[in-house]
């Protein structure tokens, strides 16, 4: 089996540099996620690798992945083919659960730790510990969503044509 797996690698490698569309979507979900860590490097001064696996930070994860299948079906099957009609939907579905579903959960966060802020000063008020807050900036607004959409469909895009074809 190891032999098998070798074999195919080096057949992989010597068709010439090429990515099946697997791995450049993946690319580009890969890059997502590191580039929350590279902002929070620039940011904060501070290297976070947490925020790898974390869904909630600026770029949208949900914009960066479904941009890019969006596009890489455009480019596959065209703009009239009922496969893309489909992932642009849920696209679409994606890019509204980002600014709106998760806009409503922040401000049920905003909300709880309100309330638990102020139970907190009812029975203790030596007590001032805030760990315990909700993050309550779980959204993004149409135009960062707007923004990313269009990098993550051009960065798809370059990748298509350097990689892919």
């Amino acid at each position: 089996m190891i032999s098998y797996v070798v074999e195919s690698i080096i057949k992989y490698l010597n068709q010439g540099i090429s990515i099946n569309p697997f791995f450049l979507v993946f690319f580009v979900g890969f890059f997502v996620q590191w580039l929350k860590v590279i902002i929070d490097l620039f940011k904060y001064r501070k290297f976070r690798f947490h925020h790898f696996f974390s869904s909630w930070w600026f770029p949208s994860f949900h914009t960066g992945l479904s941009s890019s299948v969006t596009m890489l079906v455009l480019l596959e099957y065209g703009f009239d083919s009922v496969l893309f009609v489909v992932v642009a939907a849920f696209s679409l579905l994606f890019a509204y659960d980002a600014m709106n579903l998760r806009f409503q959960t922040g401000q049920h966060a905003y909300l709880i730790n309100k309330l638990r802020f102020e139970l907190q000063w009812l029975f203790s008020k030596e007590n001032k510990d805030t760990s315990w807050k909700l993050k309550e900036r779980l959204w993004h607004t149409p135009l960062e969503v707007l923004w990313w959409f269009i990098i993550w469909s051009l960065l798809t895009y370059i990748l298509y044509y350097l990689f892919y074809l």
